[in-house]
């Protein structure tokens, strides 16, 4: 599931390798309110880590088997444009969690989001998935309005990091049914 390159009408979505690491750094970079919206900046070996370990969600038996990191290139261009970081099985072994999804600012608003979610989705759906996941931080609000726009309507628990202060931060879990 998910291996190998996934391809759409204007994007392939590639097994990210480490010889993309600065390539995905520069994608990164290019979310100027991630501090605003995260409470956290940049990991420089962020990616390094990802690509090795996988990013793993807090289960018990997590593992790099179910860890994908997708690089988006542009079809046509072969341009690096974003990447998704996708786990199997978390929460529950129907859904295909969405741990990160970024598109480089200068390729936003163009819809290669939305064509992202909607080829993951019916993969998923083709591989015995029921469910797709995410979580937002409730003070992201342009990601709000887009994972809610793509179906993600069920909320399905809200994290926070203890008390209410500035610098504490708030996530909402969202899934969308396949």
């Amino acid at each position: 599931m998910l291996k190998g390159t996934l391809i759409t009408s204007r994007l392939l979505l590639k097994e990210a390798i480490h010889e993309e690491c600065s390539k995905l750094k520069s994608v990164l970079h290019t979310w100027t309110d991630k501090q605003l919206v995260e409470g956290s900046g940049y990991e420089s070996e962020e990616f390094e880590k990802w690509i090795s370990e996988g990013d793993l969600p807090p289960i018990e038996n997590a593992c790099k088997e179910n860890y994908r990191l997708k690089s988006i290139y542009l079809k046509e261009e072969s341009k690096l444009i974003g990447y998704t970081g996708l786990y199997m099985g978390y929460p529950a072994k129907d859904c295909l969690w969405i741990g990160i999804l970024v598109i480089d600012s200068g390729y936003r608003k163009n819809g290669y989001a939305q064509e992202i979610i909607s080829r993951i989705s019916d993969d998923a759906g083709a591989n015995g998935f029921s469910k797709l996941g995410i979580a937002v931080y409730l003070n992201n609000w342009r990601a709000l309005r887009f994972w809610t726009k793509a179906g993600f309507d069920r909320v399905t628990g809200i994290s926070c990091d203890g008390e209410y202060e500035e610098e504490k931060f708030a996530t909402i879990k969202l899934q969308k049914e396949l």
